[in-house]
């Protein structure tokens, strides 16, 4: 960046090098080319602050979405629990309903049967 503008510094300087009659047209050429290369200098080292700056910004602004996105994907990660827990405890539950309905219809086919054999013992 600073290159190209040194070159035109430089192309200025001799333009107005080459126009100067006098001494003190050539004196106000110089220092007019020195405050042009002065100018182009701070004018390139802002750009290059301004530059850095960005990409700091840039940078700060990856690193927050990356610490939101980790905070969402721990909340999810939690919810995901919490939904799989419950879906245990479901399960289970459903278990034990099934497991004393089947000892109920046990104990129901049992006491049939008594049922059965003490009305065939009474005839």
């Amino acid at each position: 960046m600073k290159t190209p503008l040194k070159t035109l510094f430089v192309a200025t300087i001799v333009a107005l090098s080459s126009t100067a009659c006098t001494e003190t047209e050539k004196r106000n050429a110089d220092a007019t080319g020195d405050r042009v290369e002065a100018d182009l200098e701070r004018a390139g080292d802002k750009m290059e602050a301004a530059t850095e700056r960005a990409g700091e910004k840039m940078e700060a602004a990856a690193e927050k979405a990356e610490a939101r996105m980790k905070v969402a994907g721990d909340k999810l990660d939690t919810k995901l629990k919490a939904a799989g827990d419950k879906m245990e405890a479901a399960g289970d539950k459903l278990d034990a309903k099934l497991k004393n309905m089947g000892n109920a219809a046990k104990r129901t086919g049992t006491q049939a049967k008594e049922n059965t054999e003490e009305a065939t013992r009474r005839d």
